[in-house]
């Protein structure tokens, strides 16, 4: 029940349609009404520039691990090992933050990406974190994403993936972990524990919720009210196409409500702050996310006279439920507008659409 691992590999591109893929990604995230976006996507030489003409602000998040996965048959995974890779992957993750940090265009950060807790050596886990926390830069993971991969990892080191990740110094305040559906809880693995949601929350770890491309397959987080409720910072990510964040909002609140069973589980303000506040505390980044004396001047602006903003009880609820990306007319980031009447200004969105 997931399309990691015959699906995710058949993905590929070449570096024109990288280009073009990163640029229908980045008109999409701005036309939805982002202003900070991260970019999980592969590293190539044109990858910064890219972001930085976007106007947006990026945090450039390069991959790399110690091996992959593969299945050779369709229902078994295994696992090709390559730890030179890896660490030659986080030497060069370093050095390209460095030049984003660099970058004449004053909007990109960057993060080390370590891929996936199964895909990555103990040695690299440490590394990678040690780097992120003397840096000052936040890092982002893949973790409890699959049942295999929750069974592999108890195979490993008898934790389940979000005990090992603490217990290799991992979680922390500046550690994003991408999905973790999988915990303990989970239904689906009539675990006996309940400890991982502890472990998010006790170390300040943020998860990055990523609806749909889960629900496609079938998949519920289960559920965000009940992580919110534990004091675990969540943010919200698309990670699937399209790039639409209002949607990935929309999609958060039903299907957190669908999870619980319960219609008062989540209200569209606690996705929202997910998608603002949450995001920018993962990041680090308190002049982020809000509109605040001494915060950034990043803002969307949405129509409320737009019919699927009627009727304007709410206009939160009204964007998450009704009207999506449609209200959205105007964006800006640092003062300056990258999205006007609906269109993203520094790329041709239908001209990097029909090259991708």
């Amino acid at each position: 029940m997931s399309s990691l691992y015959e699906y995710l590999p058949l993905f590929e591109a070449d570096p024109e349609g990288r280009r073009a893929a990163t640029e229908v990604a980045l008109c999409e995230l701005m036309q939805s009404g982002v202003t900070t976006g991260c970019d999980l996507s592969a590293a190539r030489d044109d990858w910064l520039d890219t972001q930085g003409a976007s106007g947006l602000r990026v945090y450039a998040m390069p991959t790399f691990r110690s091996g992959r996965w593969y299945t050779p048959n369709g229902h078994e995974v295994r696992y090709a090992c390559d730890e030179k890779a890896g660490r030659d992957g986080l030497d060069r993750a370093l050095r390209l933050i460095d030049r984003a940090r660099q970058h004449p265009s004053g909007w990109l950060d960057g993060a080390p990406n370590p891929a996936q807790v199964d895909t990555c050596t103990e040695e690299l886990l440490r590394d990678s974190a040690a780097a992120a926390r003397e840096r000052r830069l936040p890092l982002q993971i893949h973790a409890a994403q699959s049942v295999v991969e929750f069974q592999e990892i108890m195979r490993r080191h008898g934790k389940t993936p979000i005990g090992w990740l603490r217990q290799v110094g991992v979680l922390g305040d500046n550690a994003i972990i991408g999905h973790a559906i999988f915990l303990d809880h989970h239904s689906w693995l009539h675990w006996p524990t309940r400890n991982d949601l502890a472990d998010l929350a006790d170390t300040g770890t943020t998860v990055a919720h990523c609806p749909t491309v889960f629900s496609r397959r079938g998949i519920l987080l289960e559920d965000f009210g009940r992580y919110r409720a534990a004091g675990v910072n969540l943010g919200i990510g698309t990670d699937t196409f399209p790039q639409n964040f209002v949607e990935e909002l929309r999609t958060a609140a039903i299907l957190a409500r669908i999870a619980a069973g319960n219609a008062h589980a989540v209200t569209a303000a606690d996705i929202f702050t997910a998608a603002t506040i949450g995001g920018a505390r993962a990041l680090g980044r308190g002049d982020l996310g809000r509109i605040a004396p001494g915060a950034k001047a990043d803002f969307m602006m949405v129509d409320i006279t737009h019919p699927a903003m009627q009727p304007l009880y709410d206009p939160v609820r009204s964007m998450v439920y009704a009207a999506g990306e449609r209200a959205v007319r105007h964006v800006f980031v640092g003062g300056q507008q990258v999205v006007r009447d609906g269109n993203a200004l520094a790329f041709d969105y239908a001209d990097a659409s029909a090259r991708l």
